[in-house]
């Protein structure tokens, strides 16, 4: 009994069990948090089969519960990984417990593999198996890595996969995996309490159950051969046995027949010699010959018919109409040609001219002039190509050029073509009497001598009208009236020979059945039941074992169908959108709009659909929308990507703990206002709980840096690349970004401690290696002044990469004056020539700038940069 007042997770363990044998012991392991490989689907499907399933049942304690802890759960590190995803780790991934951890990776740094270590640990909508280095491990290497993680202040280790902690689980995790798992193509309001992820994989496991019975199903399709049961004999009782063979039939009743076989008076052989004592060859073979003969004159009459058709006058008006049509067509084809010359440039009309033309009208509706149609000619318009404002002629032309676009002359010129060919060829291709045409008329010829002579003749004339024709098609002669010029009297005997062909099938098939002796053939019908019988049960004698064997693949076969539909996931995802009407609130779908909305996912709400194997389904619509719009089809991968992480971010507001939340690269697909939408919701959760990002994204990382700067949240960084020893593996660890993402406040604070490295080393060097040492940090210094140009000048004016235009900075430029240039360009000039890239010659004595020099080119670009950072004010 389910009380109203019981938890979700309550409800869930009553209905878990009440289910059969097989899915309680299920439940209980998948509660337990084992995930089931295809050999072990396999190894269950076979123990159901042999009733080898042990009793089970779900407990309270085993069910996920939806976060209401207050125990803040922390990731500190990952440490010692062994044999996961080819990871060679010698030092830590370590993670700042508070603000924003963002770690960067090339592809094929690593960064993925850590990721997958850390799925594995916190809970994420999917999940996925930890392999092992394929290249140097064997199958059975167990992959482990030590995790330490920070519970309220309390720090503490764990070893995967044998702990048992679920406190890792109260951190979320997410990537594109998971972005399908919450988003599918019929499924838009992707929340769900975290209880209902052991009913979601029930439904898995019962669809692979299925699978494997369907499998099983379809190799016991194979039955052995057994007697065929003709129709006559399937209501015989050996007839309805064979034909209604199935689980429950029973070998004895086949033994009863087998026994009334062996009881029988009349043997086989004493059937058969009856059956040919009533057969009468004369008035067989007569009756054959009158209904062969009907046949023929019934093929006959359907071959003139088909001549009516094809060279009638109503098929030969069609053709005179549709040869019209095609010059009318032609004609206008060819002076829409003529006014196409006009044109001030050659080529309008071209297929190239068209998708100019479909181009500037995609622009057109969709930039410059939105919610008019192309070309828009009215009053101070402008060429959407020159951007020129239109003068009168140059309207008229683009109104004429737009007629001239949307011309559906030579499509209509090719129907008509098409048409006019396909009936004209129809006559030219007739063949007036096929072979095998004038074989049945030669068969029918002595005995209906006139009736054929006829058919000949009208042969004849009918090869001369369709000469006729085809001459007439093929002459250069504008209008032809065809009816009038080929004689139709034909037709007129054509109709009476047709007739005749018919009245002459009717009589013969009536002459036929005539010849039938009614009593004669009715002893020969019972003659011939009863030898069919006889035959059929010595078939059956014969085949007994193999019969047997159908019975025996009959009843496993329904034990496999009774499986199948235990398995079934209406009945489960029937429970889900029962539970989920009382557990998916309106609160929680207001979460979700409220998420959509910020990422610009505008008007989107979810309208909740049905239950499909599990999952409660939502509809997403427009809210008040004019007319409907099915808005899952018109979904781009960006905005499904935005609305998994809204239903993330969902998730994340759900969790009271305030604990950890991972993302990998979470912004795949989007673009780069919602990147910078993304980061804006990140950085704003960071202010109350540990963020960590994985990420190859640099400008994603830009954005992130530049957020958390506004919001004053601390950002920690951290980088994975490949070893470059022996083998060069993935997974090493290091506590900064490379130079190529750092930002110029990150760049500035490396150069200065660099500076300070080589006043203090100097002492230590030769003079080649101090030009070294000189050269690579001045050839920072001067990828630093492009990074200010960048960041600080061109960047806040045109933001995005130059897709984003900022009016407002444009003072930027009017307060930069000469005197900046003239500083910038010298120190510029200055520190290139000390850059080893250039190649000193060797007429000129080069000498490598001092530690005084580096000093002052720093502190004259930090003073530069100073005052230009003012300028933004």
């Amino acid at each position: 009994m389910v009380s109203d007042e019981m938890t979700l997770e309550e409800k869930i363990v009553s209905w878990a069990n009440q289910r059969s044998d097989w899915q309680r012991y299920l439940l209980k392991r998948i509660a337990d948090g084992e995930t089931f490989t295809d050999t072990d689907y396999d190894e269950l499907v076979e123990d159901i089969l042999a009733q080898k399933i042990p009793n089970a049942c779900l407990d309270l304690h085993s069910v996920p519960f939806t976060s209401t802890s207050n125990q803040t759960v922390r990731l500190i590190s990952i440490e010692e990984v062994h044999h996961a995803n080819a990871l060679e780790a010698p030092v830590p991934l370590t993670f700042d417990p508070f603000g924003i951890t963002i770690i960067y990776g090339d592809n094929g740094a690593g960064k993925s593999g850590y990721a997958r270590l850390l799925k594995c640990i916190t809970c994420a909508r999917h999940q996925e198996d930890i392999l092992s280095d394929v290249f140097r491990d064997s199958s059975d290497t167990k992959p482990s890595a030590l995790f330490k993680i920070q519970i309220k202040d309390i720090e503490k280790s764990f070893t995967w996969p044998e702990s048992d902690m679920t406190e890792p689980q109260q951190m979320l995790f997410y990537d594109t995996a998971c972005c399908d798992e919450y988003i599918s193509t019929e499924s838009d309001f992707p929340y769900r309490p975290p209880a209902f992820l052991i009913m979601d994989r029930l439904i898995e496991a019962c669809t692979a159950v299925r699978n494997r019975i369907d499998s099983k199903l379809s190799e016991n399709k194979s039955f052995p051969e057994i007697p065929k049961v003709d129709d006559d004999m399937e209501h015989t009782e050996i007839g309805k046995f064979l034909t209604e063979l199935n689980k429950d039939s029973s070998a004895k009743i086949l033994d009863g027949f087998i026994a009334s076989l062996d009881e029988r008076t009349e043997s086989l052989q004493d059937l058969k010699a009856q059956e040919v004592r009533l057969t009468t060859s004369d008035t067989d073979s007569e009756k054959q010959r009158l209904v062969r003969n009907a046949e023929k004159f019934d093929s006959l009459s359907d071959h003139f018919k088909n001549l009516q058709t094809v060279l009638g006058n109503d098929t030969l008006v069609r053709i005179e109409r549709q040869r019209c049509e095609v010059k009318s067509l032609r004609d206008a084809v060819s002076k829409l040609a003529k006014s196409k010359e006009s044109e001030p440039l050659n080529g309008v009309g071209t297929p190239s001219w068209k998708e100019l033309w479909r181009s500037a009208k995609h622009f057109s509706e969709t930039e410059a002039y939105p919610n008019k149609i192309f070309p828009t000619i009215e009053v101070q318009s402008r060429c959407v190509l020159c951007q020129q404002e239109l003068d009168p002629d140059s309207r008229k032309r683009l109104d004429r050029l737009s007629g001239l676009f949307n011309d559906t002359l030579q499509v209509q010129l090719s129907e008509a073509s098409s048409q006019y060919n396909y009936h004209s060829e129809n006559i030219v291709n007739l063949s007036i009497l096929p072979e095998v045409e004038d074989v049945r008329l030669s068969d029918l010829e002595q005995t209906y001598p006139k009736l054929i002579d006829l058919a000949r003749n009208l042969v004849t004339r009918l090869e001369d009208r369709r000469r006729t024709i085809v001459d007439l098609l093929a002459s250069s002669v504008d209008r032809i009236d065809l009816v009038a010029a080929v004689n139709s009297e034909e037709f007129i005997k054509l109709e009476e020979l047709v007739d005749h062909f018919c009245n002459e099938a009717l009589k013969l098939r009536g002459e036929a059945d005539e010849l039938s002796d009614y009593s004669i053939q009715a002893k020969l019908k019972d003659v011939t039941h009863r030898r069919k019988e006889v035959e059929l049960l010595e078939d059956a004698k014969n085949s007994k074992n193999a019969i047997c064997e159908k019975i025996a693949r009959l009843k496993i076969r329904a034990k496999l169908h009774s499986i199948k539909d235990s398995a079934a996931t209406g009945p489960i995802s029937r429970k889900i959108s029962e539970l989920s009407e009382d557990n998916i609130t309106e609160y929680i779908r207001d979460l979700f709009t409220r998420e959509v909305d910020r990422l610009y996912l505008e008007k989107v709400t979810v309208a909740k659909t049905r239950a499909s194997k599990g999952i409660l389904l939502h509809k997403p619509r427009l809210v008040r929308p004019s007319q409907n719009a099915p808005l899952p089809r018109v979904f781009s991968e960006g905005e499904k990507s935005a609305l998994g992480l809204a239903a993330f971010f969902t998730e994340i507001h759900l969790d009271t703990s305030k604990s950890a939340i991972i993302l990998d690269d979470p912004v795949s697909s989007l673009d780069h206002k919602r990147r910078r939408l993304v980061a804006c919701r990140l950085v704003e959760l960071a202010k109350d709980r540990q963020v960590i990002i994985f990420t190859h994204d640099a400008s994603f990382i830009s954005d992130l840096k530049l957020e958390a700067k506004s919001a004053k949240v601390e950002i920690a960084d951290r980088s994975i690349e490949r070893g470059l020893a022996g083998e060069k593996k993935p997974g090493k660890c290091i506590m900064q970004h490379p130079w190529h993402i750092r930002d110029v406040r990150e760049r500035l604070g490396q150069l200065e401690s660099d500076l300070n490295r080589i006043k203090n080393e100097t002492l230590n060097w030769d003079q080649e290696e101090y030009n070294e040492q000189a050269s690579i940090w001045a050839g920072r210094l001067s990828e630093t002044w492009e990074r200010i140009i960048r960041q600080y000048i061109v960047g806040p004016i045109l933001a995005d990469g130059g897709l984003e235009v900022r009016p407002k900075m444009v003072k930027i430029l009017a307060k930069f004056s000469d005197e900046d240039d003239r500083e910038f360009q010298a120190s510029y000039s200055r520190i290139s020539k000390w850059i080893t890239r250039h190649d000193k010659s060797g007429q000129v004595n080069y000498t490598p700038p001092d530690v005084d020099e580096l000093k002052a080119e720093f502190d004259r670009l930090k003073a530069w940069l100073d005052r230009i950072k003012r300028y933004q004010d």
